[in-house]
């Protein structure tokens, strides 16, 4: 009795979504990453302006030191929000990098599974249509199950044995 798959989504599909989700959330993380870093940097102006119209209006005091010294602190704090937003960015970036990485694993799966396709059911449906940049696996139709695990296995053990035939040949001419 063939294995029936444990869920109906495909792998390449199923990488095709989280690729999706991961893009969709980081935009929407930058989009409020961006309007921290305006408020911080408007609490950073405002403490700025606060302190200088009390050393113009109020006479010296100790009081008034108190006062400045704290209107100082909310800008320190300010300050290090701000650089604490950088490092989001940052983070940012490296999610990023795993989402072009998640697309370049995805393109792989693709060519695999459209192998093994062309060996099952070896017709002009299913010959390789390479995608020309990681984008198009999101634009990429659903792949069919395939017609039975062994079936599957035995080119699946085809297609390696032939690449590593092919790399061991290319080490003996090297």
């Amino acid at each position: 009795m063939p294995d029936q798959p444990q869920n109906s989504q495909a792998i390449p599909d199923q990488l095709m979504q989280i690729a999706r989700e991961q893009e969709g959330g980081a935009e929407r993380v930058l989009d409020q990453i961006e309007v921290v870093q305006n408020s911080f940097e408007e609490i950073q102006a405002l403490s700025r302006e606060c302190q200088e119209i009390l050393r113009n209006l109020v006479p010296p005091s100790p009081a008034l030191e108190e006062l400045t010294g704290r209107l100082e602190q909310i800008g320190f704090h300010a300050d290090n929000g701000a650089y604490n937003i950088q490092g989001a960015f940052d983070l940012y970036q490296y999610q990023d990098v795993v989402r072009q990485k998640l697309e370049r694993v995805g393109r792989s799966l693709i060519e695999v599974a459209q192998y093994v396709l062309g060996r099952l059911q070896p017709t002009e449906d299913h010959l390789p249509k390479m995608a020309p940049s990681g984008r198009d696996i999101l634009q990429r139709e659903p792949q069919i199950a395939d017609v039975t695990k062994v079936d599957a296995d035995l080119v699946v053990a085809e297609f390696f044995a032939q690449a590593l035939k092919d790399r061991a040949e290319k080490k003996a001419e090297g």
